[in-house]
């Protein structure tokens, strides 16, 4: 079989992504891992093309990197090659999705797209303005209400400032649940290398109803979760695009799990 992976080769995550191809290549593939930005032609001179970790660490390439993702979507739209992890209901498309899950009464983070619906909110000196199209915190800003209304347009969605102790992921294969990892402190603003999260079981319930919401994906889905002191998981955000896997922080049990699953997952797809 032939593989085409697309990551960063600037990419920190850029590791995880000759691990997966090397494990491909063990099974005695013809592997490729290329950049975005990658000659067209060779769409048409392998099995199957997978989307890893496209994303730019530097905050000034975002505008590019959606264009660039664009471009290249719209330009696989109608071939025949197999995809992985194109076709995601959730950020592959944009963040808009969380107003629409927390108006359906999941457990999300409060989130509005428009003044009008502010009220819908808890009551806060400051909120958190985050690009529609964004990621891993680029483009956010935490803002008094009259700031707020100041800068807000349709690019952006609103959502209350919050205190909380972690940030927790679950990562999977399509629906298959895989491994946990939790960040403690958050994220924002450094970023802690993370732990193994041994999740409860009504965490992984809340956590698997989210991602069987993407039940058609074909790939990979990481879904990402602040912990408030009170123990409670609200939904951060659904990564169905290219998510870090930080493979490096599971078990290797958990590893070597998730890179059968994620070979079989390609196997199946390119042979349906």
């Amino acid at each position: 079989m032939k593989i085409l992976i697309i990551t960063n080769m600037l990419n920190k995550q850029v590791a995880e992504d000759v691990l997966i191809a090397k494990s491909f290549f063990e099974d005695n593939n013809e592997v490729a891992v290329v950049n975005m930005d990658y000659n067209e032609s060779l769409d048409e001179m392998y099995d199957v093309i997978i989307r890893r970790n496209t994303w730019y660490d530097d905050e000034s390439k975002m505008k590019y990197y959606y264009i660039q993702t664009k471009k290249l979507c719209n330009r696989l739209l109608n071939k025949s090659v197999c995809k992985i992890n194109f076709n995601g209901n959730f950020d592959t498309s944009n963040k808009t999705y969380l107003v629409d899950l927390f108006d359906k009464g999941y457990p999300v983070i409060p989130s509005v797209h428009n003044l009008e619906d502010l009220d819908k909110l808890a009551r806060t000196e400051t909120y958190m303005l985050k690009p529609i199209e964004g990621y891993d915190g680029v483009g956010q800003a935490k803002l008094a209400k009259d700031e707020l209304i100041n800068k807000f347009n349709e690019n952006y969605i609103i959502q209350p400032v919050m205190e909380f102790g972690s940030e927790v992921q679950f990562y999977f294969v399509g629906t298959k649940y895989q491994y946990a990892l939790e960040f403690k402190p958050s994220k924002v603003p450094i970023y802690p290398e993370p732990t193994i999260y041994n999740c409860s079981e009504e965490e992984l319930e809340i956590a698997t109803r989210f991602a069987k919401l993407n039940s058609q994906l074909v790939g990979v889905q990481r879904i990402d979760f602040i912990k408030l002191e009170n123990g409670e998981l609200l939904l951060l955000e659904i990564e169905d695009t290219a998510p870090h896997l930080e493979l490096k922080s599971a078990s290797e049990e958990a590893r070597e799990q998730f890179l059968r699953d994620y070979k079989n997952m390609v196997y199946n797809e390119v042979n349906s």
